[in-house]
């Protein structure tokens, strides 16, 4: 084989030396979590975390499918994407799907909690009587259940002398009711309009309950009329509410959509949270919502 000419040795080497400078670089930058953004900018990437509340869900980006959860895990950790808007959808199978518009930002992950209810969500009647060896008696779980609809205090509910000074602004002239609190979250109803508020450190607050350095932005949760609400069992993120319609559960995050889930849907219906439980009584019946 006849040997390569001085010449094209030395484009060989010139190449060579130009795609090492090119690489080098490129691989880099890459590794540190550089990407190319809009009009071609280098940009530093970003991260989505989704937390969850049913294992086996299916996470989708833009409409393309990414992953599985596994039944250990309990959400989903996005690394390495470009700053820009993405929508998520979380989906499984005999469920309804939960959907966020969010914006990733510069090494900055952004997060999310999606809930996913069941299409029919499985209910069991609570009977007035109980049958026993020696016959029918009185059930008194029935009783006990039914005597939390007799008021609308609630496990959660508090005075606005137990949050003093949480307010933006002065609570003279401002007609706060119903005032209820888990964990971190304060709900509340003034006028037509049920409100929830951070009220903790704002290094832990949820990143919708914040401007800039602020995070005790006060969120609207409802648009129409709510004859009753509570925080969601295991959650202070999203609130069981009884509108005209029937009884939802709604998140607080306000970042579109908002997504708000039927449980039952009943105009006659009543809804109480208690503890880990909701029960709910409807067309004569009292039912325990076996989630």
């Amino acid at each position: 084989m006849k040997p390569l000419s001085k010449n094209v040795r030395r484009t060989y080497l010139v190449l060579l030396i130009l795609l090492f400078v090119v690489l080098v670089p490129v691989t880099v930058l890459y590794s540190a979590g550089y990407r190319v953004g809009e009009h071609f900018t280098i940009v530093k990437t970003g991260g989505i975390y989704i937390g969850l509340n049913e294992p086996g869900a299916r996470l989708f980006l833009n409409g393309k499918f990414i992953k599985r959860a596994s039944i250990l895990k309990n959400g989903f950790f996005l690394q390495d994407l470009t700053p820009r808007v993405y929508h998520v959808a979380v989906e499984k199978d005999g469920f309804l799907k939960w959907e966020k518009v969010l914006e990733v930002k510069p090494q900055h992950v952004v997060e999310a909690s999606a809930f996913i209810l069941p299409q029919e969500v499985p209910l069991e009647d609570i009977l007035p009587v109980s049958a026993e060896r020696n016959g029918s008696v009185g059930n008194q779980e029935y009783v006990s259940i039914q005597a939390l609809f007799a008021t609308s205090t609630t496990a959660t509910s508090i005075s606005l002398y137990d949050i003093p000074g949480i307010f933006a602004t002065s609570t003279q002239g401002r007609r706060i009711t119903d005032i209820k609190k888990k964990g971190d979250i304060v709900l509340w109803r003034e006028g037509d309009g049920v409100f929830a508020r951070w009220v903790s450190d704002r290094g832990n607050a949820p990143s919708y309950f914040c401007e800039g350095l602020r995070c005790d932005k006060e969120i609207r949760i409802n648009k129409t009329s709510i004859d009753f609400f509570d925080f969601y069992p295991n959650s202070n993120e999203l609130v069981v509410i009884k509108t005209p319609e029937g009884i939802h559960v709604t998140e607080i995050d306000p970042r579109i959509p908002r997504n708000i889930k039927p449980l039952y849907l009943g105009k006659d219906a009543r809804v109480r949270v208690l503890g880990d439980a909701i029960f709910i009584t409807g067309e004569e019946r009292l039912f325990r919502v076996a989630l």
